[in-house]
């Protein structure tokens, strides 16, 4: 598995940002206060009703129910950390944000 690259994007009036490539951790356990936390509003707004209904299934639900009501709760938290990265750099760049090109001293992740 590769390492996570640092992406650096920069506003002519807001701090600079750094975002690391890859698979997200912290979007995965807590996906909707993730995104709450990186402005991303809209994509919270559904996670969170995304939440609502997974929990009115699992009140609803037989105690031999549950492990089958975890496995969708499950895909969607890895599906956030897998896009959570692309939805953070497309809000980025929406707001005005520029990604650095490439610092060409650091040494290259893998062999060339």
């Amino acid at each position: 598995m590769a390492a996570s690259e640092q992406l650096c994007f920069y506003h002519p009036t807001l701090p600079e940002r750094r975002v690391s490539s890859g698979f997200n951790w912290l979007a995965c356990i807590t996906p909707t206060l993730w995104a709450l936390s990186e402005g991303l509003a809209g994509h919270a707004r559904w996670l969170l009703l995304s939440e609502f209904v997974f929990a009115g299934l699992l009140l609803a639900s037989r105690p031999v129910e549950i492990p089958l009501l975890c496995l969708p709760y499950l895909a969607r938290n890895i599906w956030v950390a897998r896009l959570g990265t692309q939805w953070l750099i497309d809000s980025l760049l929406r707001q005005g944000y520029h990604q650095a090109p490439p610092n060409p001293f650091n040494p290259p992740l893998t062999p060339p």
